[in-house]
């Protein structure tokens, strides 16, 4: 029988490892936070100081706490995890979340939990496992525990666990100025943490220095009317329940600043669409269609949420930063049945003000199809204020007038309206905000540039021409005006 010889492995290459394991600020803020939820806790407040005499980045939470065995456990690389039981609000993966995630951004961290009454600290110093080539854990003093930042705010708490991050190599050694990076990136870390967390709004106070993180809603649920919800489909894996729902976002342009808020006042929401992952309500993934739609123009209203429980990590192969994941094979299909309701909402509500424009019965701009998928726009020669101009010109004047319109639309700027649209913004070139007052003596000023004979032709069509039509209403009220009472 072959005989089992166990390895020791070098802690300095092992740490070196874990460090670039390819957690950023953010998803390393996140990874804490998960472990904050996961120990119930109902408050949670982040500080963070780069003009301390050792900068510092701290996250307390509220939560169940630790006692000193607990804790011993939680600083071990891959801790116990048996007595953990997959819930609603177990966000934790492999163990090893507290350390990967804190040593990936610092050199040294500190925990210290209070349960039953008490405080145990134990820090993490990379300088002194780095001298040893050893795991060697400190247990902190009480005297040691005293000078700790923001621990007079555990010491206010009956139970809870403060995170605290010190020894930031990777800022300093890749700053311009420590202070405006450091400072960056908490910025960051709070944006992505309003929208990971965003689910957990109504039960968890988190807070950044004290005030707490905007509301994010990237589904715009109490946007009623407007938002548009498919059909809920319940997929059923192994005995556990997957969940998708497709969502349709209004208008682009017809966004509110307060929708827009809550979608976080994204750039573009082009480069928001796709799936929307949720472990236990946490969001994993986001702004992509993993291969399951395309992404595009006409696409980027639509968001599908999905939610997966705690027992399919292995079928959706989570990493351990909890910031992706595949799709199995087994539900691709019954997902897409989603993907494509959301899509189809998502071109029907993009295209509806083209289509809206188009339907119009004399319109200012033409638009002519060509062939092989080629699109020309033409100004309308034809609408009243148009041909009243021809009339009252010259011969040499009518060419330079069609030299000038011509010139137009050689220069439409389609490539600045198409980005435009892409980043949510209002073009504000548009007659439906003209006053009907204004547009009446519009209407009497073109008019009255035609004699008589044309007038009259004139008069009905006026009317059906974009932009008149809203005053169609005061048709006989113009033309009592235009011709006398006869």
């Amino acid at each position: 029988m072959s005989e089992l010889v166990e390895k020791s492995f070098p802690a300095n290459t092992l740490l070196k490892g874990l460090r670039s394991i390819g957690y950023n600020f953010s998803t390393a803020v996140a990874d804490i936070i998960d472990n904050s939820i996961s120990a119930n806790a109902s408050q949670i407040d982040i500080f963070s100081d780069p003009l301390s005499d050792t900068p510092y980045f701290c996250i307390l939470d509220n939560g169940c706490g630790m006692n000193s065995d607990e804790l011993d456990n939680a600083m071990l690389f891959g801790s116990n995890r048996e007595q953990k039981q997959d819930n609603e609000i177990e966000l934790g993966r492999f163990g090893l979340g507290l350390k990967s995630a804190s040593l990936s951004q610092c050199r040294k961290f500190i925990v210290a939990s209070k349960k039953f009454g008490r405080i145990h600290a134990m820090c993490f110093d990379l300088d002194i496992v780095e001298q040893n080539n050893k795991l060697l854990l400190q247990l902190l003093d009480n005297t040691e525990i005293k000078k700790l930042p923001h621990i007079d705010d555990l010491i206010e708490y009956e139970t809870g666990t403060l995170v605290i991050w010190q020894k930031f190599d990777k800022i300093e050694g890749s700053a311009k100025k420590f202070e405006d990076t450091f400072r960056a990136l908490v910025a960051d870390s709070k944006k992505h943490v309003e929208l990971v967390f965003h689910r957990f709004y109504d039960n968890i106070i988190i807070k950044y220095n004290q005030k707490r993180i905007e509301e994010r809603d990237p589904f715009l649920l109490r946007s009623h009317g407007r938002q548009q919800t498919g059909r809920t489909k319940e997929i059923n894996v192994d005995g556990a329940k997957i969940v998708v729902i497709p969502y349709t976002l209004p208008f682009a342009n017809t966004l509110t600043q307060d929708e827009k808020a809550l979608l976080g006042n994204p750039k573009s929401i082009f480069d928001e669409q796709g799936l929307y992952i949720y472990r236990n309500r946490r969001l994993i993934l986001w702004g992509s269609w993993m291969r399951m739609g395309i992404r595009s123009e006409l696409n980027k209203l639509a968001r599908i949420q999905i939610d997966i429980p705690s027992q399919l990590d292995a079928v959706w192969t989570l990493d351990v930063k909890k910031s992706s994941a595949n799709i199995p094979d087994k539900v691709k299909e019954q997902i897409k049945v989603a993907i494509e309701d959301s899509i189809v909402r998502s071109k029907r509500t993009t295209r509806f003000p083209g289509v809206k424009e188009q339907s119009v019965e004399c319109k200012v701009w033409n638009r002519i199809n060509e062939h092989e998928g080629k699109i020309k726009y033409l100004i309308n020669r034809d609408i009243p204020a148009i041909r009243a101009l021809y009339d009252v010109l010259g011969t040499h004047e009518q060419n330079l007038l069609n030299m000038a319109l011509s010139q137009i639309e050689c220069y439409l700027p389609k490539y600045s309206i198409s980005n435009d649209n892409m980043d949510a913004l209002t073009i504000t070139n548009s007659g439906d905000d003209s006053e009907e007052e204004h547009l009446i003596e519009e209407v009497i000023e073109i008019l009255s540039m035609f004699d008589e004979d044309k007038k009259l032709e004139q008069f009905d069509h006026i009317f059906i021409t974009e932009g008149y039509q809203k005053i169609a209403k005061y048709k006989e009220q113009i033309r009592k005006k235009v011709f006398g009472n006869d």
